[in-house]
C-alpha cells in the first residue's frame, strides 16, 4: 500500500508542534523544559485570567521578561519568592535578574507535574544620583579686602616665573 505511515513523514506533527498548537500564551513547564533561563524583569502587569477549575476570571500579576517570548502568570509561590527578595511593590522588581527553571517536584491536584519556579539572582541596580559638580562659592568681599590695590601693581601674571627661595 502506498498510503502507509512512514516515521519520517514531514506532515506528521512533532512534540514541539503539538505544544505550539495547544500551548498557552503564558510561560509554562513545556516552554522552560530542562533549561535554566537567566532573564531580567521588564515589567509586571495586572491581567484578568480564567481560572482552570472554575472558569471564572481572576486578577493575577503577570511578569514579562527581557528576551523571553512569553510572560509568566505569578502563582502564590513565585509571588512570595519575589516579595521576599525584592519587596511587595512590583515596581521594585523591574530590572531584577531572575533565574527561571522547572522544579519537577511541584504537584497539582496530587499529581507530580513539575512547575515553573523563580529565583532572584540579582536585585535591580539602583541608579545612583550622579553628583553634579557644585560651582565654587563666590569669594566673600571680606576675603578680598585684605589685599588692597597698590599704585603701580601690574596685577597677576600667570606666565611670570618665580625664582626659588633659598
Amino acid at each position: 500500500m502506498s498510503d502507509e505511515f512512514v516515521e519520517t513523514d514531514l506532515d506528521t506533527p512533532t512534540a514541539h508542534d503539538l505544544d505550539e498548537a495547544y500551548g498557552s500564551r503564558f510561560l509554562g513547564v513545556t516552554d522552560v523544559g530542562d533549561k535554566k533561563i537567566r532573564a531580567r524583569i521588564a515589567k509586571a502587569r495586572k491581567e484578568k485570567i480564567k481560572d482552570r477549575d472554575t472558569g471564572k476570571e481572576k486578577t493575577r500579576i503577570v511578569v514579562f521578561f527581557e528576551g523571553v517570548d512569553k510572560p509568566l502568570v505569578l502563582n502564590t509561590t513565585n509571588k512570595n519568592s519575589l516579595v521576599d527578595a525584592l519587596g511587595k511593590p512590583p515596581a521594585g522588581w523591574i530590572a531584577a535578574t531572575i533565574g527561571i527553571y522547572v522544579d519537577p517536584n511541584v504537584t497539582f491536584g496530587n499529581v507530580r507535574k513539575g512547575g515553573v519556579r523563580l529565583r532572584v539572582l540579582l536585585p535591580p541596580v539602583k541608579k545612583s544620583a550622579v553628583a553634579k559638580p557644585t560651582p565654587p562659592a563666590p569669594t566673600p568681599a571680606a576675603a578680598t579686602e585684605g589685599w588692597p590695590e597698590e599704585p603701580g601693581d601690574p596685577g597677576f601674571d600667570p606666565d611670570h616665573q618665580f625664582e626659588p627661595v633659598t
